[in-house]
């Protein structure tokens, strides 16, 4: 595992700011090279998952931790939902490889504090690969995720590869893992995949996760709630959305398919351990042919297992394989009745797999529902879908939804009602909209920015995030694409609003070089004002020089990768500028 400490810095917006001076904030930040897609509610702390390295920000003390593993067999993860607290705690997930022999891994929940990973007391999963925490609330005291039971694996059958849990900080300041409750069949009446917990209010108080179904199709929203006495309960919501209740009453009865006999159950211990003695001599064979050192004529055949039996065994597993193809006939006709009246059921909506959100207070949940599109482009990479965001409002009884069909994908809901939604929803050179739960109108993050009177920040989107980008339309008519290039577009990423609502974190990829790039912006009415003043007094700058630096101060010809300093020499006087590449 590599672990490093690094500096980074921002890009400040006109700069007229001497380094030194601290009379107000900067307005935006620019980062490249990373992906900042998580923060903390007041965004002090910045979070980026990378495959499986995280790197986690802290704005104020100006340094970066990398977690990662170049050989790709340990992993960090930070949770989907708002994992971040005030202070720089983020939870999620941490793989370490246990036995380098057998290339056994443990996954368990964990914490970020201090610069370390804390693990966090788990009921089981360990070696399964798949425990996580998601959401934790601002103080750090009760954090949600889900663990897998003891022995689980992909191709289990017979309950859910994942339940959902809480953990509660004691009197004694150590973390109580508790199950949530929550259903053992999914709507079709089938153990399901996974149920998990995602996100979490500010009082810890209300969960929000995801069913997924037992084909892994569809996916619906749960919602647990804690009461006075601390006591759990859940109900599934926005069920209606992928489902129709009175149509699954008629579903037939589900029978598991039949499980190909293994040959290993045939065979003796002694005959077993024959056998692995000339599967490792094979390969080791295979490995000298590899070097030269053997030649491929001598390697034969890979060993068969059957002749390593007896004649009764191998008269017995062969009698265990036609049995189990005159089971999977029988089985056939009733796998195809039981999906026919699925497909009869079902709406042909699920919600996105971990797109779900909570807003800070409890009251929304935001989910995002996709559909097939049925005018998709046939030169598609991946089949796509039409998505649409669903709002609940859970503090009334009937838990009101509201729907938003904007073809784009959510990342975080307000108090307000309130949220972004970014699009295209396939393209990482996304742009951001404001939404407002209740109505079908999206706004233009910048131009929600003006609206808002935070026409500083709106500047520094339009000074910073102007690109070159090529695009692809599929015309159906001729079943061509065209491609058209487009100059000075506006690409304002994947936005999110922090909880305090105060802060704009974004990244997107750029269209230009391919690269991760992120952006923070401050909303604050001291950041709006201070740098306004800074902007005039740069328009009215000549620049004479551009000098750069490295970090100790000696002079470089040009910028390189990495963190360096650019120093801009105006008619107006000087300011320095630290940039990270």
């Amino acid at each position: 595992m590599k672990k490093t400490l690094l500096t980074m810095a921002c890009l400040l917006l006109g700069g007229m700011m001497v380094w030194a001076q601290k009379a107000a904030p900067a307005v935006g930040c620019m980062y490249e090279g990373v992906p900042f897609n998580n923060a903390s509610a007041n965004g002090k702390w910045l979070v980026s998952n990378v495959q499986s390295a995280v790197y986690i920000f802290d704005v104020d003390g100006d340094k970066v931790y990398e977690f990662m593993d170049e050989n790709y067999v340990d992993a960090y993860f930070a949770g989907y939902g708002r994992s971040v607290t005030n202070d720089g705690m983020v939870v999620g997930m941490m793989q370490k490889l246990v036995d380098p022999e057998t290339y056994t891994s443990e996954t368990n929940a964990a914490y970020f504090k201090n610069g370390e990973w804390v693990v966090l007391p788990q009921m089981s999963g360990v070696k399964a690969g798949m425990n996580a925490a998601h959401a934790c609330t601002p103080d750090g005291r009760v954090i949600c995720g889900a663990l897998a039971p003891d022995g689980v694996n992909l191709g289990s059958t017979g309950q859910a590869l994942l339940f959902p849990v809480v953990w509660t900080l004691g009197a004694d300041n150590q973390y109580v893992c508790e199950k949530l409750p929550c259903p053992e069949k999914d709507f079709t009446g089938r153990f399901p995949q996974y149920i998990t917990a995602m996100d979490i209010s500010d009082d810890g108080n209300t969960i929000v996760g995801q069913i997924r179904d037992y084909s892994g199709f569809y996916i619906v929203p749960i919602l647990y709630t804690r009461n006075s006495e601390g006591q759990w309960s859940y109900q599934v919501v926005a069920g209606d959305v992928v489902y129709d209740a009175e149509k699954f009453k008629n579903l037939p009865e589900w029978k598991e398919s039949p499980d190909y006999p293994e040959q290993s159950d045939y065979i003796t211990e002694e005959e077993q351990a024959a056998y692995d003695a000339a599967e490792k001599a094979y390969w080791e064979l295979y490995q000298r042919c590899q070097d030269g050192d053997a030649d491929w004529a001598e390697l034969g055949e890979y060993p068969n297992m059957e002749n390593f039996m007896s004649d009764a065994e191998r008269q017995a597993y062969q009698a265990a394989v036609s049995q189990y193809y005159a089971d999977l006939a029988t089985w056939e006709p009733i796998k195809q009745a039981y999906d026919a009246a699925l497909d009869e059921g079902t709406t042909g909506k699920s919600c996105l797999f971990n797109s779900i959100h909570l807003s800070p207070d409890g009251r929304y949940i935001l989910a995002d529902f996709s559909e097939p599109d049925p005018n998709a482009d046939p030169f598609s990479w991946v089949p796509s879908a039409l998505y649409s965001n669903y709002v609940v409002d859970v503090s009334k009884d009937d838990k009101a939804m509201y729907v938003t069909k904007t073809n784009m994908v959510s990342t975080g809901i307000q108090n307000n009602g309130n949220y972004i939604v970014a699009g295209p929803a396939s393209d990482m050179a996304r742009s951001s909209y404001v939404a407002t739960a209740g109505s079908e109108k999206v706004t233009p993050i910048i131009d929600w920015c003006r609206a808002q009177q935070k026409t500083a920040a709106a500047n520094f989107m339009d000074e910073n995030l102007h690109f070159e980008v090529t695009n692809f339309t599929y015309d159906p008519e001729t079943g061509m694409e065209t491609e058209e290039v487009v100059g000075d577009s506006l690409i304002t990423g994947t936005a999110l609003f922090t909880a305090d609502g105060e802060h704009i974190v974004s990244w997107f990829s750029n269209p230009t070089t391919y690269q991760y790039v992120s952006y923070t912006i401050d909303l604050s009415d001291e950041a709006q004002s201070g740098i306004r003043g800074v902007e005039v007094a740069e328009g009215e700058a000549q620049v004479l020089r551009r000098e750069y630096f490295n970090l100790q101060g000696q002079r470089i010809a040009a910028p390189t990768k990495g963190v360096y300093l650019e120093k801009v020499t105006t008619n107006k006087g000087s300011f320095t500028r630290k940039h990270l590449r």
